[in-house]
């Protein structure tokens, strides 16, 4: 029985009003198809190591798939010892016509999924995605374009989204790539950004290493600072900027940038750093949908806080982007740790990774 099996329309929502997509959807998956009413399921159609510790993943997505645009994220969800985990993750490739997806992961130290993907996952394995999401997005551009890329580490891979879609149309803009990493060893996509320069004369692609021994002609060093910028982007102040990278570098290159470059897009791959709150208060949570009442310390990100009376909630990005944990709150203040702002709204939708209890509330979980 071929695993790309397809129910005819017409059957398929008549057993869908019948019996219920859920329960479709679970004897597919019983049965081993690709094929779901609601769920995205992928299946890895190849993969390679970009370097020791990353790889890509080639995906071929059932019919459910929307497609995306180079630049945002998907949440991709994997099952191990019995056990679904869900991450997310940047597409790397540019959208394609072939209907295929990429998505490049780095191994992360002590990181239970990026180690199960980048020393497990083999083609075949089917993987779970979420909808894409991302406000991140490659502009129009045009000649007389002018873009600056910052990426450091993994972050590349929303840029390199965009580059792919750069070289797709002929490269029709001035793009800088300053790309930080440690040593050369960890230059993610290095051999093809190097063909991409060289057949490309408006593409310049700048390594900045932290920790390489010895440079070569026209690799810089160190950490972002404004000799730095100087000596590399004399004309800063005509380009539009894109950055990608953990949050002190995202933050670090802001404050370089601020003032200057006419247009500053930012998204951070790591979880914020949250201020560590000096209230010393116990918040009460009424879980309206369990009939369920906890406590919990206030300014603590509701989700640690429910995790740890043992509650798992859906969860994805816990950086407030993609939306997975957003909840109703039907009553009581919170404060989003972003910003530091409070929201007094009933009925609201609230994003418990990154917002904490001002005391009492109510939750629709």
């Amino acid at each position: 029985m071929s695993s790309q099996f397809v129910l005819p329309t017409f059957v398929s929502r008549t057993l869908q009003a019948v019996v219920g997509a859920e329960f479709l959807d679970f004897w597919a998956a019983e049965l081993g198809f690709d094929a779901r009413i609601q769920r995205t399921i992928s299946r890895v159609v190849a993969r390679w190591m970009e370097t020791p510790d990353t790889v890509t993943l080639v995906l071929k997505p059932n019919s459910n798939f929307p497609g995306f645009q180079a630049g945002q994220h998907v949440n991709l969800t994997v099952e191990i010892d019995g056990v679904r985990h869900t991450r997310s993750y940047s597409f790397s490739e540019a959208p394609s016509a072939s209907g295929l997806v990429a998505i490049t992961i780095k191994k992360v130290p002590n990181g239970r999924v990026s180690s199960h993907l980048v020393d497990n996952i083999a083609i075949g394995d089917r993987i779970e995605l979420g909808l894409p999401f991302g406000d991140m997005l490659l502009p129009a551009t045009t000649a007389d374009s002018k873009l600056l890329f910052l990426a450091a580490g993994s972050g590349i891979t929303p840029l390199m989204s965009f580059i792919r879609q750069l070289a797709v149309q002929g490269m029709p803009a001035d793009v800088v790539l300053m790309y930080y990493v440690r040593t050369r060893q960890d230059l993610i996509f290095a051999k093809e950004l190097g063909s991409l320069a060289a057949q490309y004369p408006s593409l310049r692609v700048q390594p900045v290493y932290e920790l390489e021994a010895e440079l070569q002609d026209g690799e810089l060093s160190g950490r972002p600072s404004r000799e730095q910028f100087d000596a590399a982007l004399p004309d800063l102040n005509e380009r539009a900027v894109y950055v990608c990278g953990p949050t002190g570098f995202m933050n670090a290159v802001r404050g370089l940038c601020d003032g200057i470059a006419p247009a500053f897009h930012a998204e951070a791959f790591t979880p914020p750093a949250f201020v560590p709150s000096t209230s010393t208060g116990i918040a009460r949570l009424f879980l309206s949908k369990s009939n369920r009442t906890v406590e919990v310390p206030e300014g603590m990100p509701l989700l640690d806080a429910l995790e740890a009376q043992g509650i798992k909630p859906q969860s994805g990005c816990r950086m407030g982007i993609c939306n997975t944990c957003a909840c109703g709150k039907a009553s009581g203040v919170t404060r989003n740790l972003l910003n530091n702002e409070l929201s007094v709204d009933a009925n609201a939708s609230l994003r418990i990774c990154v917002n904490a209890a001002v005391g009492d509330i109510t939750l629709d979980l």
